[in-house]
């Protein structure tokens, strides 16, 4: 799921990665780990805690080594504290992913110069179809009224916290199956409890933001 969120980010015409409002890209990466390690069954979450059941490796280096410092920090426990402590490797998580999809060869990496000085980076797409894909089933978990699998669950969860539906759907979609998009974003303990604590660190990072103005 952390490939799927950079997917969605990737602009497919430009290349540039997009983000709908401010840090809601990096909250959709932070919280996409922990659900790559509910779906891996090495964590689990219940009404106030999230903890680790199972230590072993996964076999991916980005969530193995979330999943070590979770199993080191027995004292950490809540949603919140994790979601707050990997907001600050949002970078790493991002640069990760990138690398993980052209390394598959679906991305392909293009550093140019602005003015002669800045750095800027863009990631063009060299195959679609996994975007496509991660859109479709995106798409079809709102627009459909079976329940989806909980992966695709999830993604929608996911992706109406953090300001990413508006890249697959219209607003005009979006208000229509507003009631649904609610529905399914609570349908899962680690959902909620991922939205919850995204919600609470957006409003103290924009407090702080407007303190600083």
């Amino acid at each position: 799921m952390l490939e799927e969120v950079v997917l969605l980010a990737v602009d497919e015409k430009t290349g540039r990665l997009r983000a709908a409002r401010e840090f809601g890209t990096a909250y959709a990466l932070v919280g996409a780990v922990f659900f790559d390690l509910a779906l891996a069954r090495r964590i689990d979450t219940d009404t106030e805690e999230i903890r680790v059941v199972d230590p072993s490796p996964t076999g991916n280096p980005v969530l193995d080594r979330v999943l070590a410092e979770m199993t080191a920090r027995p004292g950490r426990k809540t949603v919140r504290d994790w979601i707050e402590a990997m907001f600050h490797r949002k970078e790493d998580l991002e640069g990760q992913a990138l690398q993980a999809l052209i390394g598959q060869g679906i991305l392909r990496h293009e550093q140019s110069k602005r003015l002669w000085i800045i750095d800027v980076e863009r990631f063009p797409l060299v195959n679609n179809r996994p975007q496509q894909h991660v859109k479709l089933r995106l798409a079809r978990a709102i627009l459909s009224d079976e329940i989806p699998e909980t992966r695709d669950i999830m993604l929608v969860s996911i992706a109406e916290a953090c300001g990413l539906l508006g890249y697959v759907l219209s607003e005009a979609e979006i208000e229509n199956r507003r009631q649904r998009i609610q529905l399914l974003a609570g349908l899962e303990t680690i959902s909620r409890k991922v939205r919850e604590a995204i919600s609470g660190l957006d409003q103290v990072l924009r407090q702080a933001s407007a303190k600083v103005v």
